[in-house]
């Protein structure tokens, strides 16, 4: 296998910026993007969209030949365009310099799922499971979801103490995705840390350990669910898999590999995007104790309460598209080829769609965030993830008459989702 060093690869495009930006601002906004990945600029990099945002709004940067877009509007249409689409590996090779056989490892096990596809491929890919996601589908699973959440909340009413990533955050959204895709309870538990190993070969500092560990993870998980589908041909049950098996058996849209990579996929989507969720939820009410009494005296606002995470500490923070025709975005000609970044943690808190953006405020009438993306890749999971947390806050405010932290404030995760890894609370029964 060859590695591209960065001396081998092409240089990048010449700087762009919008009219009327200065090249002491594309200097400034490359500082900033710099800040923007330090471990600093991680922990908190709202300052930085802000910075990025006021100095060159969508500009390509000197840095690594990548476009950048952190206002709202402009995230969005590109987003939506139907001439940009997926290509993230090309990404993370332009970026990074991968190592040319991890990069074309990526490829082939990505382009067998909706995630990285593009129409018409994407659709073909997403049909067979997307009615499984509708909103009213989504809703019909409420009452499952409080017979699985009630349990979680006496348990942590005895304990008094607990950390709620381990007994309520993780465990919750993988027994409801769990159920719907068919993993058994017993083989649940490993994904936790599977599923985080193979999403860090994505982060800007990935190293050759991290991503050679990503690919053990990813490996065992196509093994894993290889080996499930065999089983639900011998003993089918009432769930997903079980279901995409017979499409395919019977001819259905989807081959093994496909069937496969889907499964996995739902699996690992459907429990870490709510998870870090219902995590960020309780952590942003926490420092915001001014809104967590207002949710505390009126239970009703527990979506309005979801969407203002979603868009405050969006858990996605970055999304990517390439350019396949040429488009014109914010007065700047795009061609074939390149290279979108989408910044939505700095779009979600853009002031020219968002009053006072970096106010924490659960209720607000003018809720759009961009966190679960938009246009044909909206995120399949994202009715699901929204009811769960909705569930859980309500769930919260019910049994506890207060909720604190028990220990430090947790530092964020180092991981493709913003989120944090423990949470220890004290909780005070009603």
């Amino acid at each position: 296998m060859t590695t591209v060093s960065a001396d081998s690869q092409p240089a990048p495009p010449a700087p762009a910026f919008a009219e009327g930006v200065s090249p002491d601002a594309l200097v400034r906004a490359d500082q900033v993007l710099d800040r923007l990945v330090s471990p600093e600029g991680r922990d908190d990099p709202y300052p930085w969209y802000r910075r990025l945002r006021e100095a060159a709004p969508f500009y390509r940067s000197g840095w690594d030949g990548l476009w950048y877009a952190s206002r709202y509007d402009d995230c969005k249409a590109v987003l939506v365009d139907p001439r940009c689409g997926r290509n993230p590996q090309d990404m993370l090779r332009r970026r990074h310099g991968m190592n040319m056989g991890v990069v074309e490892r990526l490829r082939r096990r990505q382009r067998r799922t909706m995630l990285t596809a593009n129409p018409p491929e994407h659709t073909r890919l997403r049909s067979p499971v997307s009615r499984a996601f509708t909103p009213r589908r989504v809703g019909d699973l409420g009452v499952r979801i409080r017979e699985r959440l009630d349990p979680i909340l006496d348990e942590m009413a005895e304990a008094g103490e607990v950390d709620l990533m381990t007994v309520l955050a993780f465990p919750l959204p993988v027994a409801v995705i769990g159920d719907l895709v068919g993993v058994p309870p017993d083989e649940r538990e490993q994904f936790r840390t599977l599923v985080r190993a193979s999403q860090a070969a994505a982060e800007p500092d990935a190293t050759a350990e991290t991503i050679a560990a990503a690919e053990r993870a990813a490996d065992y998980q196509e093994a894993y669910f290889a080996d499930l589908v065999v089983r639900k041909r011998t003993e089918p049950g009432d769930d997903m898999l079980s279901m995409l098996v017979q499409q395919t058996d019977a001819g259905g849209p989807l081959d093994e590999e496909e069937m496969v990579a889907t499964a996995r996929l739902l699996f690992g989507a459907g429990f870490v995007t709510t998870t870090n969720l219902i995590g960020n939820a309780v952590l942003t009410l926490l420092r915001h104790p001014d809104q967590m009494g207002r949710l505390w005296d009126d239970p009703g606002l527990a979506a309005g309460t979801v969407e203002e995470v979603l868009r405050y500490e969006s858990i996605v923070q970055t999304n990517g598209r390439t350019v396949f025709e040429p488009i014109e975005v914010a007065g700047q000609a795009l061609v074939p080829g390149d290279h979108v970044v989408t910044l939505i943690g700095g779009a979600n808190r853009d002031p020219a769609r968002f009053a006072d953006p970096e106010r924490f405020h659960i209720g607000r009438h003018d809720e759009v965030p961009l966190s679960f993306g938009w246009g044909v890749h909206h995120c399949l999971g994202a009715p699901l993830a929204r009811l769960e947390a909705q569930l859980v806050l309500t769930g919260l405010v019910e049994r506890f008459a207060g909720i604190e932290l028990a220990g430090p404030e947790p530092p964020w995760t180092r991981s493709f989702l913003r989120g944090v890894g423990n949470l220890p609370l004290r909780v005070t029964p009603r």
